[in-house]
């Protein structure tokens, strides 16, 4: 089983079981970063130490009986939504060394949870885009086709879920953002 390939409820249901543990499924898809990244290019930051040591919170929150759906399982965010103490550049160099000092309100819900921050995706600079080849950190390449787009503005966002480097991914849509990457890279976009 390569579990960086389960769904959110298959990570939850194999998780309370104890048929893995967070650190693993967390590994699994760091291992799939390291892989695929440096030819898909859906993350800007990947903060391993820090996931693996959220991993480890989170296993013990399942061992104590706290789990909620998003313990203990792997996410990546749109670099455009600020994670706190976090690197976040929404693709733009001028922010290369931006870190936020507050956490946007759908990643800290989805932290409280105990869901495991893995790193943050690529995407059209500042959201000015639709193809997700206009951030000043390369393009976003669709993993199923290399030879075309992910889509944008939240490419990184949906290929990273569609070439399986993390479970599931957070992104924005204004004009379609979400929508046309998910469609793209053939996954669901909400």
């Amino acid at each position: 089983m390569h579990l960086n390939t389960l769904t959110i409820q298959q990570c939850h249901d194999g998780l309370k079981k104890g048929d893995f543990t967070s650190v693993e499924l967390t590994q699994a898809c760091l291992g799939q970063i390291k892989k695929r990244n440096k030819k898909i290019n859906a993350f800007i930051s990947v903060f391993e130490t820090e996931a693996l040591e959220e991993a480890k919170k989170a296993d013990k929150l399942i061992a104590d009986g706290r789990q909620q759906i998003l313990t203990g399982i792997p996410f990546a965010v749109k670099d455009a939504i600020n994670t706190l103490d976090r690197r976040s550049t929404g693709a733009g160099k001028i922010l290369d060394n931006y870190i936020s000092p507050y956490e946007a309100t759908v990643i800290k819900k989805i932290r409280e949870q105990g869901a495991v921050l893995i790193g943050k995706n690529n995407c059209d600079t500042f959201g000015h885009g639709a193809s997700n080849e206009n951030s000043m950190y390369g393009p976003v390449l669709n993993p199923h086709d290399e030879s075309r787009v992910s889509g944008g503005s939240s490419g990184g966002s949906a290929a990273s879920v569609a070439d399986h480097q993390c479970i599931f991914a957070i992104g924005e849509d204004t004009g379609g953002s979400i929508r046309q990457p998910a469609s793209f890279c053939g996954i669901v976009g909400l």
